[in-house]
């Protein structure tokens, strides 16, 4: 079911405080893999030239069944500032190409101990 940029963000805030109770350093960047789904592939690819000139790494292109996926990463921090804007930025590339955000994640990084 899509999902408005506001919901996008409380779902990412959510996350991030998930991984802060895990005990991941969320300042610390990692590699964030990224997807979202669209009808065709020419506005996948749209969207992927788009998320590319914004610092983007495109890692997949498939079709499965009506949807076309798009994968996309990059590396980053995952503090609540830092995830509220690369989601506000990749939701509204992903929409301005009719596409929907299905979300992020990544592995945890754990304190040195």
């Amino acid at each position: 079911m899509p999902r408005d940029v506001e919901e996008q963000v409380v779902l990412s805030v959510q996350l991030v405080e998930q991984r802060l109770s895990l005990g991941d350093r969320v300042h610390e960047p990692r590699p964030i893999d990224q997807l979202a789904g669209f009808r065709t592939r020419k506005a996948a690819e749209a969207a992927a030239d788009e998320l590319v000139a914004a610092g983007y790494r495109i890692d997949g292109l498939y079709r499965r069944l009506l949807t076309v996926w798009l994968e996309f990463s990059a590396m980053t921090a995952v503090d609540s500032a830092t995830a509220e804007a690369f989601t506000r930025e990749v939701v509204g590339i992903v929409e301005r190409h009719g596409g929907t955000y299905d979300g992020w994640g990544g592995f945890l990084v754990a304190a040195d101990d």
